[in-house]
């Protein structure tokens, strides 16, 4: 393409912002590419190495202390007064201010927001203009809302598994948004309000959890493997991505995933309109399932069986994600209550310990350090009577509680609970056990294989 086509497409580009469609060749692609790539380059090292800190989890935490929390609370509140125009905000507030007000709903767009009041208060008034535009001005607009508010097509949509929470955070905690549209294949039009409903439920519903409040979202369209009937088009892609500004959604990654070098210009359009910040912290993986995966890996993404890019009879995985639906179903079925420590859990926190002998748990970031505090303990553990035995178990436990840790049993159907004291401590007991016997198993292999090697010849 010549300098004088160049700068007419960029004009194109520029102008119209993508509205009617994406670039349409790979020359139109490689034009994105270099003014992305450029837009990138003019960031400052300090805002290049944050993105590079974001995509791999390394971004720092704000220390959040009750003063600041109530601070933040109070100047939110101000910042909303200060909206003249809020219709959507102003009913819902009619309906339920208790729902509006609440502290912990706020909190999520504070946290959101990295407590930039002004930003969390438009992102709040926005949520339920948003809201109403998808789900109407009835009693919802005033509450959650709850899987029994998805029309039979918005279940389609949600059962076929387009869109997925992975069963494990990330190495740093973070949860995992997996978008697949080879999941909607032989299902007919992909309903765009549908897709919508289910993006705005999947999300909030994912957002309530303090820890994703916390460290985040990491968002992965994944067109690896089976195709879908129809590639996702512009206007859809558009409104999804209005409702991620609308809800408490903290992203601090995207990534691309594909297989089809066709799509090229489409996975440039993709990042073409995204705002800003997040195309700063889009990636784009070209190569096969194990390629991909793999690259998704080095940014601390889990892999495990459970995972939904496995086939299986050339089926993407619905395992863990029929089971999430069911989780769900049972706990908007239970009267409501406040919410409660002993609450199903249905993403595991990293520090969590948990029950089972699946690749998942032994696999299991709280797993793994609790077996290094294990190691640490062991020799003082080995060598002490059964009091200080006790002692010792309890130690581990309140280490493993005072970094916010649970100690979780998996129950079908309700996700998983939080066991007692006892059974927290015999957990511990028992890796004890555990590594007492593979020492003893290990010394004695040893040392028959030391006495084959010292037979004579003629007696092997």
């Amino acid at each position: 393409m010549d300098e004088e086509s160049t700068e007419v497409l960029i004009s194109r580009l520029e102008s119209a912002g993508f509205q009617e469609s994406f670039p349409q060749t790979d020359e139109e692609a490689d034009v994105v590419d270099d003014l992305l790539a450029h837009e990138l380059e003019e960031l400052s090292v300090t805002e290049q190495e944050k993105v590079a800190f974001d995509l791999h989890g390394l971004a720092a935490e704000i220390e959040e202390t009750e003063e600041l929390i109530e601070t933040s609370l109070k100047e939110m509140e101000n910042e909303i007064q200060k909206i003249k125009k809020k219709p959507a905000f102003e009913k819902a507030m009619k309906m339920n201010p208790g729902h509006v007000c609440n502290r912990q709903f706020r909190l999520q767009f504070l946290r959101c927001e990295f407590f930039i009041c002004k930003n969390a208060a438009a992102r709040l008034v926005f949520h339920f203009e948003k809201k109403e535009m998808i789900f109407g001005d009835g009693d919802v607009l005033g509450r959650d809302v709850r899987l029994s508010d998805l029309s039979q097509q918005d279940l389609m949509s949600m059962q076929s598994g387009a869109l997925q929470i992975l069963p494990t955070r990330d190495i740093t905690g973070r949860s995992v948004l997996v978008w697949m549209p080879g999941n909607w294949r032989g299902r007919g039009k992909l309903n765009t309000r549908s897709a919508q409903r289910v993006f705005y439920y999947m999300t909030t519903t994912a957002s309530q959890e303090e820890e994703t409040q916390k460290k985040g979202f990491i968002i992965v369209v994944y067109n690896v493997g089976p195709k879908g009937d129809e590639i996702p088009t512009l206007g859809l892609l558009k409104k999804i991505h209005s409702i991620r500004l609308a809800v408490p959604h903290k992203m601090f990654g995207m990534h691309f995933c594909f297989d089809d070098k066709s799509l090229r210009p489409v996975v440039s359009g993709f990042r073409y309109f995204l705002d800003k910040r997040a195309r700063n912290r889009f990636r784009a993986h070209f190569g096969d399932e194990q390629k991909t995966t793999f690259q998704l890996q080095t940014f601390g993404i889990p892999f495990d069986d459970s995972s939904p890019f496995k086939l299986h009879e050339g089926e993407f995985n619905l395992s863990w994600h029929n089971e999430w639906l069911q989780i769900r179903k049972s706990q908007e079925d239970l009267p409501l209550k406040k919410s409660d420590e002993n609450d199903p859990v249905t993403i595991p926190h990293r520090f969590d310990v948990l029950f089972g002998r699946s690749k998942m748990t032994r696999e299991h970031t709280g797993n793994l350090r609790a077996l290094h505090l294990i190691n640490m303990w062991e020799a003082k553990y080995e060598g002490a009577g059964k009091y200080e035995k006790t002692i010792i178990t309890e130690k581990i436990v309140n280490i493993i509680r005072d970094s916010g840790g649970k100690f979780l049993k998996w129950e079908n159907d309700k996700g998983w609970l939080q066991v007692d004291n006892e059974a927290a401590r015999e957990k511990i007991a028992h890796w004890f056990r555990h590594n007492r016997k593979k020492h003893a198993a290990s010394k004695n292999d040893k040392s028959a294989e030391s006495n084959t090697q010292k037979r004579p010849f003629n007696q092997c």
